[in-house]
Order: C-alpha cells, then structure tokens, then sequence
C-alpha cells in the first residue's frame, strides 16, 4: 500500500466527491431535521479512519437508498439510525462469518460491472441537471476541468488542480452572491436513542432496500475498482467490518448511515488523489467546520459546481464499468439502474445471468455433445 501524501493533488481529489455528499446531507438537514455539526463530524472521523485503515482513497459516502428515500416518503431521525443499524450489522455479520469471501467467489463480474454503470449513468445525468440548472457556473466549471486536463495531458510535470479551482471559485461566487453564511460555535454532538419502533421502522422502509446497493458498490464493486486504479487489493472482508462498525456507532450520535462507494472512489481517483492522504484531509476539514457550522453554509456551495464534480466522476466510473465480462447484461441493468433503482437493475441482472448461464453459455472446448450429455 502506498505510503500518505499530503500534496496539492491529494487535497484536490479529496474534494471531488462532495457532489455526492452534499446534497444527502442537505436532503437529512432539511427534511430528516438532522443537524449539519454532528453529520460533518462523523463524515470527517470515518474519512480520517478510512485513509489510515485503507491507505487509499476510499471514499465515504452517505448511504443512497436511505436518502432517496427521506425524499420520497419522509423519515425520522430515529427511522434513520434504524436503517444505518440493521445494513451495519448486516455487514459485521457476513463479515465475521465469512460469507462474503463466499460471495466474493460466485458474484458475477458482470453484476458488479451493471450497478457501477447504473451509478455512473445516474451520476452523469444528476451532473448534467445540475450544470443545467445552474448554466452559467455550470459550463464555466467544466471549462475549466477540460482546459486543466488539456494541459496535465500534454505536460508531465504539471499537475493542474482545476477542481480545487472550482471549488474556490464557487464558493467565492456564492458569498458574493448569498453573502457570507453564518457561523456558530458548538459542541457537533447530537446523542438520540431511537425507540424499537423507529429501529424496526427503519430497517424496512430503507435498511432492507439498501442492501444490495451497499452489498455491490461499496464492496464488491469498491475492492474492484481499487484493483483497476491503483493495483492494490482491498479485501472485501475489511470493507463490510468498516462499513458494520461505523453503521452500529456513529448514527446514534447524530451521524448520517454511511458507507464506501465505487464512483466515490473514481471521483476522487478522477481528481488527483492517490494515498488515503486525501481523506486524512478531507477529514479534517470536515471536522473543523463542525465545530463552527449553521445550515446556511451549504447554500454557497453553487448547484453547477456540484453538477461538473458529479459529472465527470461518473465518466471515470464509467470508463471501468465498461470492463465487462458478457457486456449485454452489463449494460441492461446500467439501465435497469438508473431508470429504476439499483435493487431492481440486480434482481434483474440476476435473472439475466442466469437464463445466459442455462442457455446461452459458450460449451468448453475439446468436448463433444455426446460428452457434455454424459
């Protein structure tokens, strides 16, 4: 594993991914009425964890069901820690009983390959709404990205950070334009003890569902993808222990459910980051604006910003989802995905590999029909 950097590029790629992050976190403020201190915290302390367990550039995300879900039918605090503790210990116990290295061996690449492509789809049209709705900032942010990667590309020796550029640059208009947000100084913690109603409630309305979105991005399709960037193996079995533990503990002090995440990863990868270095600063970062953090702050960050981060993450996710085994099925449920949902695109990308497995896989060579039949 690659020793910590904390270089200009490292802190650019540690950036990158907060077009995932911060609309979760603004969807748990505004409608969960969750406070912005203690999920900061929590952010920051499973980065810093994660940068010196990994040593790579793992990304944390908000657990994504569960937040489309608080849009769409409303969920409570309690409800929330509820789902965050019934995927948390769902992974400590396929973990510690092994059963993911089992799965690990008959989980289909292509399956793995279909919900990255789903996310990818999902986050380049995300990305291009945002650019959309936000046109001038938009387009300016990804000529910027284009024009830093026009000259990476053509000079070695220069690292062009265009998404810290960006970011400043946003942030900077956005106090222009909304002024500058308030700050408070507090104490980021926010203790909440649910009730076995809420804990139940939550674990169906969103715990169940997140699952195999959790199962196949955040492990299968993490460790993956660690693989194709950086050449380096992260075990499944230490994925699912860190996404267990920090679901059974930091929720119930106000934190978000989080997990890993396959186009987080590529996001930050995308970006410049290369050693958990970056999230030891991302981390940080997050921690000190929780001691000083008010609502209003996530107004300045402008929407097109988020849209450009967003946008080319999902072309960096796509590029290795495309890495496919059987490319049909890979595709059919890239599109079940973002259409649908990612457990709909993998219950269905089940039942295609195994109709191709039935009747469509290709006979081993050197043997005849009378031989397969025997």
């Amino acid at each position: 594993m690659p020793e910590h950097k904390f270089t200009l590029p490292e802190f650019t790629g540690s950036l990158a991914d907060l077009g995932t992050i911060i609309p979760f976190v603004l969807v748990a403020v505004s409608i969960a009425d969750m406070k912005l201190g203690p999920i900061l915290l929590m952010f920051g302390l499973f980065y810093i964890f994660t940068g010196v367990i990994f040593k790579l550039p793992v990304a944390v995300e908000p657990l994504k069901v569960v937040g489309a879900i608080i849009i769409s039918v409303g969920l409570t605090q309690g409800e929330i820690i509820g789902a965050g503790l019934f995927v948390g210990l769902f992974f400590i116990l396929i973990a510690i009983t092994g059963i993911i290295n089992y799965i690990e061996k008959i989980f289909p690449l292509s399956l793995i390959r279909g919900v990255q492509l789903g996310l990818a789809f999902v986050l380049i049209f995300k990305g291009g709404q945002y650019i959309y709705q936000d046109m001038l900032i938009g387009i300016l942010a990804v000529l910027i990205f284009v024009a830093s990667k026009y000259f990476n590309d053509r000079t070695e020796d220069l690292n062009f950070p265009g998404a810290l550029i960006i970011f400043i640059l946003g942030i900077l208009y956005g106090i222009y334009a909304h002024g500058q947000p308030p700050v408070n100084l507090n104490i980021p913690l926010d203790l909440y003890v649910p009730t076995i109603g809420e804990v139940v409630s939550g674990a169906y309305k969103a715990g169940i569902p997140q699952i195999p979105l959790t199962l196949t991005n955040a492990v299968l399709a993490t460790s993956l993808l660690a693989s194709d960037l950086f050449k380096e193996k992260i075990s499944n079995k230490k994925l699912s222990l860190s996404i267990g533990v920090v679901n059974v503990t930091l929720p119930f002090m106000g934190g978000f459910p989080m997990c890993h995440g396959a186009g987080g990863m590529a996001a930050h990868y995308k970006f410049g980051a290369r050693t958990g270095g970056a999230n030891i600063m991302i981390g940080t970062v997050f921690i000190l604006l929780s001691f000083i953090s008010t609502s209003e702050m996530l107004a300045v960050i402008p929407i097109g910003i988020l849209g450009t981060l967003l946008f080319f993450a999902g072309a960096e996710l796509l590029k290795n989802a495309l890495k496919t085994d059987i490319l049909i099925i890979t595709v059919m449920m890239g599109v079940i995905v973002m259409i649908v949902d990612a457990t709909a695109g993998l219950a269905a990308g089940i039942v295609a590999y195994v109709l191709y497995y039935l009747f469509f896989k290709p006979k081993k060579a050197g043997k005849t029909d009378e031989e397969e039949k025997i």
